[in-house]
């Protein structure tokens, strides 16, 4: 095997190795590569084959266990940009590195700091950052250099179930932190071209081509398209027109990638042979083929530079020369030795590469494509038509690319596109070989003759439109949403993929075929919670906000908020945070959903938790938002108020008692937040012995009422009421309660200073253990009614 396939050894330890450091944080020293190494040296003398597979595989392991290192520790410096984060905003100067990235949601800028300025102090700085522009267009370019004021964030990981780390992707890019701006008035530009580039150069003409295709195209939902298509320029793309295109799964089009540089190679090496086989010499005595290969290299490269030069179409272009080269050297039949060759060389120049998503997907749908698209062809051998096996081969590479990235992308994005493979099979053409292939002919033309662009950009603009149409109808056809994938599905589908391609023997590959499948499923029903005759209470840690997941003794689910961003951020809280941490959990379905009151750091989430996983029932205490009531609504949710002295039973048995609020309150009657707050739905839940209260975001006032009332409020957990704040949980209230335990929920570093100083100081005056989300993560609380344990086993970093 390693003779046929002589990478395959070192590209599967040297990504083991690297998976290894990234999920568990360990790197191995230089001095423990250098000794397997020279194990490695030493077995190259010795007549064991075996032996020298053995040394490869660990060399090219503890490699990978040793290579993220830079990225994971780097080296701390004085100067370095972290060191300045904190509440307070201060002033920062620095270069931008790289062409700004625009999109609907913002743009983003990332900037090599060289000093920050605090009062009339200024101090030199070192470091990426990463600048969020909220909204407008960004006419700063590469080169420039600049000076604004915001706060230095240092991403941190939330402690979260299902989470995104945004930490590590961040490191794997070099950038040390992060801050954010309103619009791009805020940014003051110090010096243009500060630093001169020939790629700077290259980003003037790109936006200045970008400008006439607005121009020339005076729909903007065309020109946004084609824009996005021809430069990768997605700032103007209308918000509903970029989500269906998403929701289509077909939005890998819009971004420029190794499928649009292939194109443009392929269409080159076709023009290429094509016009040398029109005269007679070249046709008799050259090689055509590997003349216009070579020719299609500059022209990648050309349009690499043309629109942005970013690492992951980079990577694409890297990957696509090395296939180039392999054609060029009449290797082509060695496809699956040319793609472990084209994967190594990228990760082991760079290895965060493994850990980028596009890197990901290219190399996932090409290695589908290569095992399937042959056996299919091969399978149709009896088709004479040219035309014909054309189209097949087509379709065929197009399924085959769907299927082998289907559970990836459920892994990473939790949604996917029932309808990606006919909207694939016919967007493709319309935008991939068509509006491309147009767009890209018209671009020098446009510089040569500007005048004549609309009339250049026709055949495009209208290929463009075609496929805007149809994807707007595309948006009726469900999508597919599932959170349940974990790592151990994808290690097993990789498993899958590789037995497929490289193992013989037809007995081998029929076992491995039905095994592999079958363990996959099995861990799946041996995962999933089942009803253990235990309660299980998990605080999530949803950031400054709030949401907790109750585990009945019958397995069945309770969902108190759903947690949300108290501003608008573009993004669906539910969507990026709350439902991929519920799938973890294996909460696919919610038996029971509480919302305490309308707020969006606490029903942020549930609308979308609502519109796409099963809800059983629905409980509030005051009116909820439009949106969550459309939801329910759409989805025929049984919907129940609750008000103080309501006693409900729940298996187990489990029994809910509310204490406020006093009774159904109108949203008109709400003339303020604290009122909101003062009139959330605080309940008491009771299993056996063991007993807890959720306290929402009550504070005084309410607890006053729930002092007067007849209610037993002694409790074993105390979920404080605000986050911690200081107008809530009194000394009256927190001596009645007399809790054992204390929950807090609240956000790392958050602006409101929660949980306040005087709440934490109560709490620990009275002997009460106290677990905080900012500092434990994800709390889990498990008890089988007489005794209880409290468990952090996604504690943040």
């Amino acid at each position: 095997m390693s003779r046929r396939w002589p990478f395959l050894i070192p590209f599967m330890f040297m990504t083991a190795g690297m998976t290894l450091s990234a999920l568990s944080g360990y790197s191995c020293n230089i001095t423990c590569v250098a000794a397997v190494f020279s194990c490695l040296v030493l077995a190259c003398f010795l007549p064991y084959s075996g032996l020298f597979s053995v040394c490869t595989a660990l060399f090219f392991f503890f490699w990978g266990l040793s290579a993220l290192h830079p990225w994971l520790s780097p080296e701390p410096s004085p100067y370095s940009i972290r060191t300045n984060a904190s509440d307070s905003p201060i002033t920062i100067e620095g270069v931008i590195s790289t062409r700004p990235s625009v999109a609907p949601e913002g743009s983003r800028l990332t900037v090599q700091v060289e000093r920050v300025i605090r009062g009339e102090r200024t101090e030199a700085a070192s470091g990426l950052l990463l600048l969020y522009v909220g909204e407008g267009d960004v006419l700063l370019t590469r080169g420039d250099r600049i000076r604004f004021i915001s706060r230095i964030t240092v991403p941190r990981r939330l402690g979260l179930p299902g989470e995104f780390d945004y930490s590590r992707y961040l490191a794997f890019q070099g950038i040390s932190a992060t801050c954010r701006v309103a619009t791009q008035n805020e940014i003051v530009l110090i010096r243009a071209a500060a630093t001169e580039s020939v790629q700077r150069t290259i980003d003037r003409t790109a936006r200045s081509l970008g400008d006439s295709v607005r121009r020339s195209i005076p729909d903007e939902r065309e020109s946004s398209i084609l824009t996005a298509l021809l430069i990768g320029d997605q700032r103007r793309i209308p918000r509903d027109l970029a989500d269906a295109y998403t929701r289509a799964g077909v939005n890998h089009i819009l971004s420029i990638s190794g499928f649009h540089i292939g194109i443009i190679a392929a269409f080159i090496t076709v023009l290429v042979i094509w016009f040398l086989t029109r005269f007679e010499y070249p046709a008799l005595h050259w090689n055509v083929r590997r003349i216009a290969v070579l020719i299609a290299v500059p022209a990648m490269l050309a349009y690499l530079f043309l629109t942005g030069n970013a690492p992951a179409t980079a990577r694409s272009v890297i990957m696509l020369t090395v296939f180039a080269v392999a054609l060029f050297a009449e290797r082509e039949r060695d496809s699956i030795n040319t793609l472990l060759l084209a994967a190594f060389f990228l990760v082991a120049i760079n290895p965060p590469t493994l850990f980028d998503v596009s890197f990901q997907f290219s190399f996932l749908s090409l290695w589908g494509i290569l095992i399937a698209v042959p056996l299919i062809m091969k399978c149709t051998a009896p088709v004479n038509s040219p035309w014909l096996r054309s189209m097949i081969q087509f379709v065929a590479a197009s399924v085959a690319a769907s299927c082998v990235t289907l559970l990836p992308v459920l892994f990473i994005f939790k949604v996917a596109s029932l309808n990606g493979i006919l909207t694939n099979f016919l967007i493709v053409p319309l935008l991939g070989y068509g509006a491309v292939l147009a767009g890209f002919t018209a671009l020098p033309l446009m510089m040569l003759l500007p005048s004549f662009a609309p009339l250049l950009l026709w055949p495009a603009a209208i290929l463009v439109a075609i496929s805007n149409r149809f994807i707007m109808w595309c948006t009726s056809l469900p999508v597919l949403s599932f959170y349940g994938i974990t790592g151990w599905d994808m290690f097993f589908f990789l498993l899958f993929m590789t037995c497929m391609t490289f193992m013989r023997s037809r007995s081998l590959l029929l076992v491995s075929g039905v095994l592999i499948p079958v363990c996959a499923f099995a861990l799946h029903i041996y995962s999933a919670t089942a009803a253990d005759g235990r309660l299980h209470i998990t605080m999530l840690s949803v950031g400054q906000a709030e949401s907790m997941l109750v585990r009945l003794p019958d397995g069945s689910t309770l969902l108190v908020d759903g947690g949300g961003y108290l501003h608008d951020t573009g993004h669906d809280f539910g969507q990026r945070v709350l439902a991929p941490a519920l799938g973890t959990l294996h909460a696919g379905r919610i038996d029971r959903m509480i919302a305490t009151h309308d707020h969006p750091d606490h029903s942020g989430g549930l609308p979308f938790v609502i519109k796409n996983l099963s809800v059983g029932e629905f409980w509030s205490g005051t009116d909820v938002s439009a949106e969550i009531l459309k939801g329910l609504n759409m989805k025929r949710v049984p919907q129940r108020t609750v008000a103080v002295g309501d006693v409900i039973t729940l298996p187990g048995p489990v029994v809910i008692t509310v204490l406020s609020p006093a009774g159904s309150v109108q949203k008109a009657a709400e003339s303020d937040e604290t009122s909101v707050n003062e009139h959330s739905l605080v309940f008491r839940l009771s299993y056996g012995a063991f007993s807890m209260i959720f306290c929402a975001d009550a504070g005084f006032a309410a607890e006053q009422r729930m002092l007067a009332g007849r209610h037993e409020l002694k409790s074993t957990v105390l979920k404080v009421g605000h986050h911690g704040s200081r107008y809530s949980t009194s000394e009256e209230f927190l001596e009645r309660v007399h809790p054992r335990l204390a929950l807090i929920s609240a956000g790392a570093g958050n602006r409101f200073g929660l949980p306040s100083a005087r709440t934490v100081a109560l709490l620990g005056s009275k002997g009460i253990p106290t677990y905080r989300t900012d500092r434990d993560g994800t709390i889990e609380l498990v008890t089988d009614g007489v005794s209880w344990s409290v468990t952090t086993p996604y504690k943040p970093e």
